[in-house]
């Protein structure tokens, strides 16, 4: 099942030290709507389009705690205490984190994807190929996810992994392709 997003709006993000990057707002298949972020596409000629992706997703512990997802699948990372980073952000005076790009997938987990390739050549970036050399991925009524290995180390054996895992974070695109 290919990955495809209906592009609706798109932000070009600009650092202080010049940097661009994207929010792409869209929509999946499911109807559920998304904001990726993007280093490196430019997709204004396609918002109002439909495009086939790969994104990668990176869990939050700190909103899945937040919102009250429990995940026992994954090692607890201390430093991702809710109380702990709600007082850090009170300390700075800020009324509550971003959560503009976090979303909820609940699917199978898959412990070994292989990345299709339809995909090939992908990026020519070293950290995509560090990061996604074996990875693992969610297979969700959208498609399939790229899972980024931070915050998924394991704290069980694969056999032990229900078959519907829920988790919340964000989403990275790593590749697209116009819709056919």
């Amino acid at each position: 099942m290919i990955l495809r997003v209906f592009v609706s709006d798109l932000i070009v993000k600009r650092a202080k030290y010049g940097r661009v990057s994207y929010w792409v707002f869209g929509t999946l298949q499911s109807g559920l709507r998304v904001v990726i972020s993007d280093y490196y596409h430019d997709l204004k000629e396609h918002i109002g389009c439909h495009i086939d992706v790969l994104l990668s997703f990176m869990r939050s512990p700190y909103y899945e705690q937040k919102i009250g997802i429990h995940n026992l699948i994954f090692s607890p990372e201390k430093y991702y205490s809710v109380e702990l980073i709600d007082e850090l952000l009170s300390k700075e005076e800020v009324v509550s984190a971003r959560n503009e790009g976090v979303v909820v997938l609940t699917g199978e987990y898959i412990d070994s994807y292989t990345i299709p390739e339809r995909w090939s050549p992908l990026p020519q970036r070293g950290s995509f190929q560090a990061l996604f050399k074996e990875p693992s991925a969610l297979k969700t009524e959208d498609g399939m996810f790229l899972l980024s290995p931070f915050h998924s180390r394991k704290a069980v054996s694969i056999d032990q992994i229900p078959s519907e895992v829920t988790m919340a974070g964000g989403l990275n695109l790593e590749a697209w392709r116009p819709s056919k």
